[in-house]
């Protein structure tokens, strides 16, 4: 057997049928839950050969790996684990685990057979989609996902993602992986978050003196995961606008003198009349934009935030006189109120959140006006 030394000999060397025969002998090695102690032996030997034979490919991937650190390291590990000359126990348990590590040898080298498997190329592919709009900044990169998407094996593409991080085309939070630049926007939501609950606190969606909601539930309202909104609640009391307490958020006496009160959309009976179906989809629309985090067109996104607007006008001239005690209706009503007064941020990304945010009031809204109302 040759040793290749560089990717394109090492690829055509690979046997596919070879590779598939040898992992099914291992994964019956490392698999199977019984086997006579007399095969133990024999089991050892037949890793040893397997081992022996594909070392040399993996040390061609490795010394192909285009100075990839994370590449570097992988194979090292790989080969490190999978060595030929490891001193491996004769027993059931030993040989067990030695198979499991040829076997993941074994695998890595079948992942890069395949046609455009190689990890530099994955990491290219996953540029590319970035830079064309498949993966936006700000979108989440689900591994799995990816891997789907550009029909590649899941490791190589979880390769291919640390090698990103490593260079910076990628950024993460936790286990969370984003292209480079949606952190940045994704803290700028907080200070977002809290001018429109700073301006509904001013338009009494939530009184003085009144425990705020759960942050659970504001963030329904604003189109965000918690942890932003506690952000958000964080920056509000810095300012004293509310008191954090042990049983919860309290609005401030005076937060309701820090921010102008909200002027409801005027709406002319002469305009264009919405319909339900054509709210319904519309505001759909706005939630499904925001969810897939998708880039859309400048004149698409303000062309819908103004027919939110109209619409927001609509219901809110067409809702019926509220019960006295109709608390959450009223809230809801002064929070489409202040949502469709309020100016749209000049970043895209937020954009579709302010967007998403007027859609979700619209919608609350909507169960308050008489079906043959709109």
């Amino acid at each position: 057997m040759t040793t290749t030394t560089t990717e394109d000999s090492a690829a055509r060397a690979l046997d596919l049928n070879q590779l598939r025969d040898d992992l099914a002998v291992l994964h019956r090695i490392s698999g199977h839950g019984r086997s006579a102690p007399a095969s133990v032996a024999r089991n050892l030997d037949m890793v040893h050969r397997i081992a022996r034979h594909w070392a040399p490919f993996g040390q061609a991937r490795r010394t192909a790996a285009d100075d990839l650190a994370s590449e570097e390291r992988r194979w090292d590990i790989l080969l490190a684990c999978a060595a030929p000359e490891r001193s491996v126990e004769k027993s059931f348990a030993a040989v067990m685990v030695y198979a499991g590590s040829v076997r993941e040898l074994v695998q890595a080298l079948h992942d890069v057979a395949l046609p455009g498997a190689a990890v530099p190329d994955v990491s290219r592919a996953i540029m590319a989609a970035i830079s064309k709009g498949d993966f936006p900044v700000g979108f989440e990169l689900r591994v799995k996902q990816v891997a789907a998407d550009l029909r590649t094996p899941v490791e190589m593409v979880r390769t291919a993602v640390s090698s990103l991080l490593d260079s910076g085309a990628l950024e993460s939070r936790g286990r969370r992986i984003f292209p480079a630049g949606s952190l940045g926007l994704h803290d700028d939501l907080a200070p977002h978050i809290a001018d429109r609950l700073r301006a509904q606190i001013a338009a009494d969606v939530y009184a003085r003196g009144s425990r705020l909601p759960s942050a659970k539930f504001l963030a329904t309202t604003v189109c965000s995961d918690s942890a932003p909104v506690g952000r958000a609640l964080r920056i509000l009391a810095a300012e004293g606008v509310v008191h954090v307490r042990r049983r919860g958020t309290e609005v401030a006496q005076s937060a309701r003198l820090l921010h102008p009160v909200p002027t409801t959309p005027r709406y002319d009976e002469k305009n264009t009349r919405f319909s339900r179906d054509t709210i319904v989809a519309t505001c759909r629309a706005a939630h499904e934009q925001w969810r897939r985090r998708g880039p859309a067109p400048a004149e698409v996104l303000h062309g819908r935030r103004q027919d939110l607007r109209s619409m927001a006008g609509q219901l809110l001239a067409t809702v019926p006189n509220l019960a006295p005690d109709a608390t959450q209706e009223r809230a809801a009503l002064a929070r489409a109120a202040e949502l469709a007064s309020a100016p749209l941020p000049d970043k895209p990304w937020l954009q579709q959140w302010h967007t998403a945010c007027l859609a979700t009031a619209i919608s609350n809204v909507l169960p308050l006006v008489p079906k043959e109302t709109p």
